[in-house]
């Protein structure tokens, strides 16, 4: 077995493999992250239009209450009025006129009421229908982020299920015992197995600790694989392949 050229291979699997980490993670994780906070912004935007709905519907209440109070009593008016013919005293038919006095004055004030509601409902529509206007503006740019973001995935997808081919190929011409080695690390290195060496600084390109000569000069003899002594990722040295 030619360790050198074994690394080669290994090269190129890292480099499908690396693309494919990256691509799972942006489909998996980024990529629903990015259309959970659309969602959550548009559903921000909805309570605006939830709470001018609810403001609406409030004072439809209100308004239906003061009607009922002025029913009332208009028809306690009209029940006094029909009393007066029947009292005989002077002093209570000027009770009665006193008392009907006061219920009109009284239904004058919720008739005001209800005037005053009625405007506040044509002000609360107002603001409503804006709002359902803004919100359905808002929904089209939901949709429209969504279906993107679906696109996306869509393109994620593919692009890995052709990585996912050319890893097979390549599989097939690496060493089992090495391979195995390398599969071990890509599951507990967040995909990355393989890590060059940074010649100008000395150290591990994946974890940048220092890499001393003695372990660089066992990386140049390519007789066993090296592993960084911080990261434990295979360890290889560009300048040395034609990678």
């Amino acid at each position: 077995m030619n360790l050198k050229e074994e690394i080669i291979k290994l090269s190129k699997l890292q480099e499908a493999d690396s693309r494919m980490y990256h691509l799972t993670h942006e489909r998996n994780v980024e990529q629903p992250a990015r259309i959970e906070h659309i969602k959550r912004q548009f559903e921000e935007k909805k309570k605006s239009l939830d709470t001018a709905t609810h403001a609406v519907k409030q004072l439809q209440v209100k308004k239906k209450e003061k009607e009922l109070e002025l029913a009332a009593k208009e028809e306690s008016i009209k029940k006094s009025q029909g009393q007066l013919f029947q009292l005989k005293s002077n002093k209570d038919y000027q009770i009665k006129l006193t008392e009907i006095a006061s219920l009109k004055a009284d239904a004058s004030v919720l008739e005001e009421d209800v005037i005053k509601v009625l405007d506040e409902i044509e002000t609360a529509e107002s603001q409503l229908h804006a709002s359902k206007s803004v919100l359905a503006q808002e929904e089209k740019k939901f949709k429209e982020e969504e279906a993107k973001v679906d696109a996306q995935i869509k393109d994620i997808e593919a692009e890995i299920q052709i990585l996912s081919d050319k890893r097979t190929i390549l599989l097939s011409d690496i060493d089992k015992t090495i391979l195995g080695k390398y599969e071990q690390l890509l599951k507990t290195r967040s995909g990355l197995a393989l890590a060059p060496v940074d010649m100008t600084r000395e150290n591990c390109g994946a974890c940048h600790m220092r890499i001393t000569p003695q372990t660089i000069n066992e990386i140049k003899m390519y007789k066993n694989l090296v592993l960084c002594e911080s990261c434990v990722r295979i360890l290889y040295i560009p300048d040395d392949f034609a990678l």
